[in-house]
C-alpha cells in the first residue's frame, strides 16, 4: 500500500496535544505516526484507525473501535505496549501508545539470527503478555513477528492488540482485499468460527515455526492457496527438531480444543531457556522452504510497520531474566518436560481471584511432577503454579518439603499465595506449617485475601506469637474476623495477649471491628491491667459500646 500524504500543517496537531512528526508505517488498518506529546514532553506512537465499511452505520463502527481500544488499554503487563490515550478526531479513532525504539522479531528473522534459546526467551515474554490479555478477556488477533518488538534495552513488547477487530476487520476481506498476513490466521478464523485464546496460540505457533525453520509453514505465495493449506495440510516436518519444535506441532493442531495451552507452553519455553544452548546455524540467511512453499515472505502484503520503529539495537535478542511479572528461569528442570496433558480451555486461574470457600481436596501429584517443581528455582516454580489450576498447584505444594513450598509461595504475589493456601485448606496442618515458614509481611498480606473461616483455621493452628506476627501485617478487619471466628478460650486469650505485647494500639484497632459483646467477654477474661490497656486503646465509639456490655 502506498503511503498517504502527510496532513497539512494546520491539521498536524491532534487534540491540542499530539503533534505528528513522522509516519512510521502504513497498512490496511491505518497509519502509525511518531508524535510529540506537548503536555508531557515525550515522544509517543499514534495509530490512526481506518474503520472498515461493513454495512453498519459509521457511528456504530466508531463506537465499537473506541470500545475495543479501551478494552485493550486495560491490559497491564510489562510486555504489553502501554496505551496512553484513546480519542476520536477527524472522524476516526486514534490510539496513543508508548514509542518503543528498537526493531521487530521480523527484522531479526530476516537476518537469520534467531536461535532456539533466544526465541524461547522472547517467547516466554510474549506468552506472558498474551496470558495477561486473555485473563482480561482481550484477544490479540494478530500475533506475528512484526508485532513483537525488542527495544534497545532488550525489553520485549507485544503491540497492536485487537487492532483488526477494532477496525471492524473481523472477516478476512474488505473492499481493499485481504487484511493482515494470512499466514498467521488460525483455521477457525478462516472458517468464520468464534475465536478464543487458542486462536492467538496458533498464531504464536506459526511465528515460532517461521523463526526456527526460516519460512512460513503454510505460505503458498497466494492468499487463497495459503488459507487452503492452513485448513487442510499439516506443517512440514521441522528440519531442526527439539522441545520447542515439538511444542510448535501441538500449537498448530487444527482443533482449538486440542491445541497446547499457555501453561503447557510456559513449561516448555522455560525448559529450553534453562537447557544447554543448541546451535542452529542458518548459512547465508533464511532456509529454503520445501517445494510448494513460498519463500520466507508473507503471501499477502507485508505487515505495516508497528508503532515502534527506530535505530536497531546492538547485540542479540534479550538474554536477561524475564520481567518482574514473569519468574526468572534461573534453575529450570533438567531434560525435556513431561508429556503434556490434554488441552483445556484457558480460564482465569482461581488463584488470581479472592477465594470464597475452601477448595475440594487436591488430586495426588505424580512424584515426577513434584520432583520437577522441586528442582526449579522458587521464582520459576511459583510463576508456573500461579498460572496453574489451583487444585493442581495445591497438590504440588503438599508434595514438596515444607521449606521449599514456603519459598515457592513467597515468590508469588500474596493474592496468588492465598489462592494456593485456600486450595490446601483440606490439609490445614500442612497448610499452616507452610504459612508459618513464610515471611510475616508476605503471610499477612496473603491472609488478607483468605476468607474468614480459612484465615481462622490456619492462624488458629499457629502458636500465638506466630499468629500475632502475621496478623500485624494484615488489615485490622482481617484480624478482627480471625478473632471473631475463634471461641473465647485459652487460644483466643493467648493470641490477643501476644497481639497486645507487640502493639496495644494496633490490638485496639483490631478489636474495634470485633462485636462489642465478644470484646467485653474477652476483656473480662484478661488480666485487669491488660484489660484496661486494651479498653483505652479502642476508639471512643467502640469503647463506649464495649462499656455498655461491661455494665460500666
Amino acid at each position: 500500500m502506498t503511503d498517504r500524504p502527510a496532513p497539512p500543517a494546520s491539521a498536524r496537531l491532534l487534540r491540542n496535544r499530539y503533534r505528528l512528526l513522522l509516519r512510521l508505517g502504513s497498512g490496511g488498518m491505518g497509519d502509525v505516526w511518531l508524535a510529540a506529546d506537548q503536555v508531557l514532553g515525550r515522544q509517543v506512537a499514534i495509530k490512526e484507525l481506518v474503520v472498515a465499511d461493513d454495512g453498519e452505520s459509521l457511528s456504530v463502527r466508531r463506537e465499537r473501535a473506541l470500545r475495543e481500544a479501551r478494552a485493550a488499554a486495560g491490559v497491564e503487563h510489562p510486555n504489553v505496549v502501554e496505551i496512553y490515550d484513546v480519542f476520536e478526531e477527524r472522524g476516526r479513532p486514534w490510539i496513543v501508545m508508548a514509542y518503543v525504539r528498537g526493531r521487530s522479531l521480523r527484522a531479526l528473522m530476516d537476518e537469520g539470527k534467531v536461535e532456539e534459546r533466544d526465541l524461547a526467551k522472547i517467547g516466554v515474554r510474549v506468552l506472558g503478555a498474551l496470558n495477561a490479555a486473555h485473563r482480561a478477556d482481550v484477544l490479540h488477533r494478530d500475533v506475528k513477528p512484526a508485532n513483537i518488538l525488542i527495544s534497545e534495552a532488550g525489553r520485549v513488547v507485544l503491540v497492536d492488540f485487537g487492532i483488526a477487530h477494532m477496525s471492524g476487520q473481523s472477516t478476512l476481506t474488505s473492499r481493499n482485499g485481504f487484511i493482515g498476513t494470512v499466514d498467521f490466521m488460525a483455521p477457525e478464523r478462516i472458517r468464520g468460527h468464534a475465536l478464543g485464546p487458542a486462536s492467538d496460540m496458533w498464531s504464536l505457533g506459526v511465528t515460532f515455526y517461521w523463526a526456527l525453520e526460516g519460512y512460513s509453514p503454510f505460505g503458498r505465495g497466494d492468499a487463497l492457496l495459503t488459507m487452503r493449506a492452513i485448513l487442510d495440510e499439516d506443517p512440514p516436518k521441522p528440519v531442526r527438531p527439539g522441545p520447542l519444535a515439538d511444542a510448535v506441532a501441538r500449537l498448530l493442531d487444527k482443533d482449538p480444543g486440542r491445541r497446547m495451552t499457555g501453561h503447557e507452553l510456559n513449561l516448555v519455553l522455560r525448559s529450553v531457556i534453562g537447557g544447554a544452548a543448541r546451535s542452529r546455524p542458518r548459512p547465508g540467511g533464511p532456509a529454503v522452504p520445501p517445494a510448494g512453499h513460498a519463500a520466507a515472505r508473507p503471501s499477502s502484503p507485508p505487515p505495516s510497520t508497528p508503532p515502534a520503529s527506530g535505530p536497531p539495537p546492538s547485540g542479540p535478542p534479550p538474554s536477561g531474566p524475564p520481567s518482574a511479572s514473569e519468574p526468572s528461569p534461573s534453575d529450570p528442570p533438567s531434560g525435556r518436560p513431561a508429556a503434556p496433558s490434554p488441552a483445556r480451555p484457558v480460564t482465569p486461574p482461581v488463584a488470581r481471584q479472592r477465594p470464597s470457600s475452601p477448595a475440594p481436596a487436591a488430586p495426588p501429584v505424580a512424584s515426577g511432577a513434584a520432583a520437577r517443581y522441586a528442582a526449579m528455582a522458587p521464582e520459576t516454580a511459583g510463576g508456573l503454579l500461579a498460572e496453574a489450576e489451583p487444585r493442581f498447584a495445591a497438590g504440588v505444594l503438599l508434595a514438596l518439603p515444607g521449606a521449599k513450598a514456603a519459598a515457592v509461595l513467597g515468590a508469588v504475589p500474596p493474592k496468588a499465595t492465598a489462592g494456593m493456601l485456600t486450595a490446601m485448606a483440606h490439609s490445614p496442618r500442612e497448610a499452616a506449617a507452610v504459612l508459618r515458614l513464610l515471611a510475616p509481611a508476605h503471610a499477612g498480606r496473603a491472609v488478607d485475601y483468605l476468607d474468614r473461616s480459612a484465615a481462622a483455621a490456619l492462624t488458629g493452628r499457629l502458636r500465638p506469637g506466630e499468629a500475632a506476627r502475621i496478623l500485624a501485617h494484615a488489615g485490622p478487619k482481617t484480624g478482627a474476623a480471625v478473632l471473631d471466628a475463634l471461641a473465647v478460650n485459652s487460644v483466643l486469650i493467648s493470641l490477643v495477649e501476644a497481639m497486645a505485647e507487640r502493639s496495644a494500639r494496633r490490638a485496639g484497632r483490631v478489636l474495634a471491628y470485633v462485636p462489642p459483646a465478644k470484646v467485653a467477654t474477652l476483656l473480662t477474661s484478661l488480666p485487669d491491667e491488660l484489660s484496661r490497656t486494651l479498653l483505652d486503646a479502642l476508639d471512643p465509639s467502640a469503647r463506649e459500646r464495649v462499656r455498655r456490655h461491661l455494665g460500666r
